[in-house]
């Protein structure tokens, strides 16, 4: 790898943002875009972020496992988990934690709680993705 290469791979660690990790490697701002995306796509420097970020995964105990439950958390939770049937908030002892995954944010207001929910259409797309091929080949 280039000196260029590994600026690159340890500034997108950093910020998982190929064009300005490009920059900050010293890519020209006007082709800082394609470069970080051409360089994303070399085996050797796939190879290398992985192997740098491993011990931190690993440390973080980020599996892909858990990461995908998450998303499925995320997929699966619906607003109407949260409030009874008057739609007065449940007490958060319960509603169970892989529910909770859903909520982005949590906002009192004076007229009772405003909940707003992570992308679960996003979620499902993405899942989606790692699913499809799996069926396909049945």
């Amino acid at each position: 790898m280039t000196a260029k290469e590994i600026s690159f791979a340890e500034n997108y660690l950093c910020t998982f943002n190929a064009t300005e990790a490009a920059k900050a490697a010293g890519y020209s701002e006007r082709s800082a875009r394609q470069i970080g995306c051409e360089n994303l796509t070399k085996p050797y420097i796939q190879a290398y972020i992985k192997n740098k970020s491993q011990a931190s995964l690993e440390k973080l105990e980020i599996t892909q496992e858990r990461v995908l439950k998450e998303l499925a958390n995320i997929a699966f939770s619906n607003v109407t988990d949260f409030f009874e049937d008057d739609w007065a908030l449940k007490k958060l002892t319960d509603i169970p934690k892989s529910k909770s995954a859903g909520i982005k944010t949590l906002k009192k207001t004076q007229t009772g709680v405003m909940v707003n929910m992570h992308d679960r259409l996003g979620a499902l797309l993405k899942l989606w993705e790692l699913v499809k091929d799996e069926q396909d080949r049945k």
